[in-house]
């Protein structure tokens, strides 16, 4: 986890963005992790490893999962904000990809805050090659107070998952500010 500004920008612009997932940091495993809805059921799954990813041979994240089970299925992926002040970053962006085999269907990127209120956006059409997906942080409605974000989370369900089972690949996760 790397909640410093983002090197390799100029000065001015390096203070209007904060990652919250960097794939480089040693940390990293340290500070994410995993959930399944109903851990008794073994039809759902979600495992996590950094790998490289691409002819630059980029580091990314790989998340595996399988939300194809008769149960209800739900399985997450989650980065430990220890409750960072988000005040003044108003975009979420996370750059992710799906396998071999586009994602048509949705996931949620979720907040919570300090006071356990979680706020959720779904997005869809994951694509088979990089995408940076932009959404405005007023958007999570019920985060009302962005002075203590406690985690992130990526959220993938058995409704809205097509296909229910595949890979996502995420190398950035970041907030900016526009002014």
């Amino acid at each position: 986890l790397c909640l410093l500004p983002a090197s390799g920008f100029a000065k001015d612009v390096s203070k209007s963005m904060l990652r919250i997932l960097d794939v480089e940091d040693p940390d990293v495993a340290q500070n994410t992790g995993v959930w399944i809805h109903n851990i008794m059921d073994s039809e759902q799954s979600l495992k996590r490893e950094i790998t490289t990813e691409g002819a630059g041979q980029k580091k990314a994240l790989r998340l595996d999962y399988d939300v194809d089970s008769p149960n209800s299925a739900m399985a997450g992926f989650w980065v430990n904000l220890r409750n960072q002040d988000l005040r003044g970053f108003d975009t979420l962006h996370v750059n992710l990809k799906a396998d071999a085999e586009q994602f048509p269907g949705n996931i949620a990127f979720q907040f919570t805050d300090a006071d356990q209120h979680k706020a959720a956006y779904l997005v869809s059409r994951v694509p088979t090659e990089w995408k940076t997906f932009e959404v405005p942080l007023k958007n999570f409605k019920r985060i009302h107070n962005w002075a203590e974000i406690k985690e992130f989370e990526i959220i993938i369900d058995d409704i809205n998952a097509r296909p229910k089972e595949g890979i996502l690949f995420i190398n950035e996760i970041y907030v900016s500010k526009d002014h």
